[in-house]
């Protein structure tokens, strides 16, 4: 199978059962460098398990997925990182008794590099608050204080903090798990301005939503699945909301790409 050079994630074929029950036919997915890919379907559709196999968390039955041409391995969550790919859930996976500091360097501290600061391990927190300013900036995000515990900051701040540790740690995609829901008309309008600016960082990003307004306001292309196949892909900008309902009811079931 011939891998193109634009297309930085492929997956090819992916099928997966659960007992009698096929989530997933044969889908094929193709990301773009640097685009945004819309996934959308009805509940039940196979969203889910498609982005668990990609991410690591469910293992596929049958097919391949290619990282930059290259065939992947992804077996766990943990090979799914080392490859570039970070999926942000629903619940954010943020530990809401830590501060931004601890949630954004979780697992990888900057310690001091003295001899005394090795040898005891100490943790250089103003490194890290350096480092959280300094992206916090970059992104345009502003939380105040960064040593407030993260329970205390508002659900589109939290997302902030969430999609953030994503460039900070040089991914290379992205796999967004209904960003917006929950959120309020203004941290929904600032979650999409967030998510044009990893666009803008080289990401290459999945976004799961519901809302088709917010998929037709960020994303480049819209992939539709139903019933665990894929049905088509359009270019946001050549299709309307209403084509695309027609898609996930099945309306319109022939592929284009």
């Amino acid at each position: 199978m011939k891998i193109r050079e634009d297309i930085i994630l492929e997956a090819h074929s992916i099928t997966k059962h659960y007992g009698g029950i096929c989530a997933l036919d044969n889908v094929d997915l193709e990301l773009r460098n640097g685009e945004i890919l819309g996934l959308v379907g009805d509940n039940g559709a196979g969203k889910s398990t498609l982005i668990k196999i990609i991410s690591g968390v469910v293992k596929e039955d049958n097919g391949e997925i290619f990282i930059e041409g290259r065939r992947a391995e992804i077996n766990n969550p943990l090979d799914a990182k080392k490859l570039g790919i970070e999926t942000v859930y629903q619940d954010l996976a943020l530990v809401e008794k830590l501060d931004v500091l601890d949630n954004i360097f979780m697992g990888n501290e900057i310690r001091y590099s003295n001899i005394f600061g090795k040898f005891f391990r100490i943790l250089n927190y103003r490194k890290m608050y350096e480092e959280s300013e300094a992206l916090m900036k970059k992104l345009g995000i502003d939380l105040g204080n960064l040593h407030k515990p993260v329970m205390n900051y508002s659900g589109g701040q939290q997302q902030s903090i969430a999609l953030s540790k994503i460039v900070y740690w040089g991914r290379k995609i992205a796999i967004l798990d209904e960003p917006t829901a929950a959120l309020g008309v203004k941290e929904a309008k600032r979650a999409l301005e967030l998510i044009k600016i990893l666009k803008d960082n080289r990401l290459s990003i999945i976004i799961i939503s519901h809302n088709l307004q917010h998929i037709f306001s960020i994303v480049d292309r819209i992939m539709v699945l139903r019933r665990g196949k894929r049905v088509g892909i359009r270019n946001a900008h050549e299709v309307s909301a209403d084509d695309i309902v027609s898609m996930i009811t099945g309306a319109e079931v022939v592929e284009k790409v």
